[in-house]
């Protein structure tokens, strides 16, 4: 069965990280943005998804959202409770959704989700700042 993801997220949250997908892995025909924008609401979001859904019949699909609690994952959330080929990660980032595009048709939808969010915690890094004791020195030689 033929997997797509549907990234989603508040103003131009979708479009903005597809755009450097894009740039960074290529273009991708299974890969969809829905922005959530302001004069949106419930149902218009979500006639949004069913275009998408409609063109993309008997796909299993993986929605990926910006944030959670926010008006994109209640409805991709209540889309997922519909249908067990459809499953949602909140919080990605653009490191998770790079590595989650390259596994699309590689795995379950399932382990698809997992394999997203686990991803997108391994590409969260803080840089540590080493300071050498030379560097620190203000006694010159």
């Amino acid at each position: 069965m033929k997997q797509i993801i549907i990234i989603t997220g508040h103003n131009n949250f979708a479009s903005g990280i597809l755009s450097s997908l894009t740039m960074i892995a290529g273009a991708k025909d299974n890969i969809f943005a829905v922005d959530f924008l302001s004069d949106d609401n419930d149902q218009s979001l979500e006639s949004k998804f069913n275009k998408i859904i409609s063109d993309n019949k008997d796909s299993e699909i993986l929605f990926v959202c910006d944030l959670m609690g926010g008006t994109p994952f209640k409805v991709t959330s209540k889309l997922a409770f519909t249908n067990s080929s459809y499953e949602v990660v909140t919080g990605i980032n653009l490191g998770g959704l790079i590595d989650t595009s390259m596994k699309l048709d590689k795995m379950s939808i399932k382990e698809l989700k997992t394999s997203c969010k686990d991803a997108s915690i391994k590409s969260v890094i803080p840089l540590e700042k080493v300071i050498t004791k030379e560097e620190t020195s203000s006694e010159g030689i």
